[in-house]
């Protein structure tokens, strides 16, 4: 198959898709993955995000990111044994910012480790800046039904808000 069949092929695949959801095990910030025991799974996340989010073919589709496996992250980073700047010595020098609210009775070191999580997808994904296409972050849980809830509404509204947006009706 020759590379300009496989565009027009990859093309019509993407023609209607509104959005990506991207689902990341924020909790695997110390594993590894499977295929080679030794690249990290949370930064193999941050690489098929970057590639995701600067395709050529993508480059007008928004991006729901759901970062997943709170409980056990807030479990790890409470337990103390599996240090994050271990893994991503940057985080070392992160700063909460201003704007992130945390969750009732969350810890502080939580939430410094989940937005600082959040905070490598969104740079990412404002490197480019060219305002085509957004990514929508959220914190999940899937054990818990109603975090899931809540996120699964705030996708249809941002779906629902896409498609007002495609067509000049907001």
């Amino acid at each position: 198959m020759s590379t300009e069949t496989t565009h027009f092929t990859v093309l019509l695949f993407l023609s209607d898709v509104t959005a990506i959801i991207f689902v990341a095990a924020s909790s695997s910030y110390n594993m590894v993955i499977r295929e080679d025991n030794s690249t990290n799974r949370l930064r193999e996340s941050l690489d098929l995000f970057k590639s995701i989010w600067n395709n050529r073919f993508l480059r007008t589709i928004s991006v729901i990111l759901f970062l997943n496996k709170q409980d056990m992250l807030a479990d790890k980073i409470l337990a103390g044994k599996s240090k994050l700047e271990d893994y991503f010595p940057e985080y070392v020098r992160y700063t909460v910012p201003a704007e992130a609210v945390p969750d009732p009775g969350e810890d502080p070191k939580v939430t410094r480790a989940k937005f600082f999580i959040r905070d490598e997808f969104l740079r990412i994904s404002t490197a480019s800046g060219d305002g085509k296409h957004y990514c929508y972050p959220h914190f999940t849980c899937a054990v818990d039904t109603e975090n899931i809830r809540r996120v699964f509404n705030d996708c249809r509204d941002i779906i629902q808000r896409m498609h007002l947006r495609q067509y000049e009706l907001l």
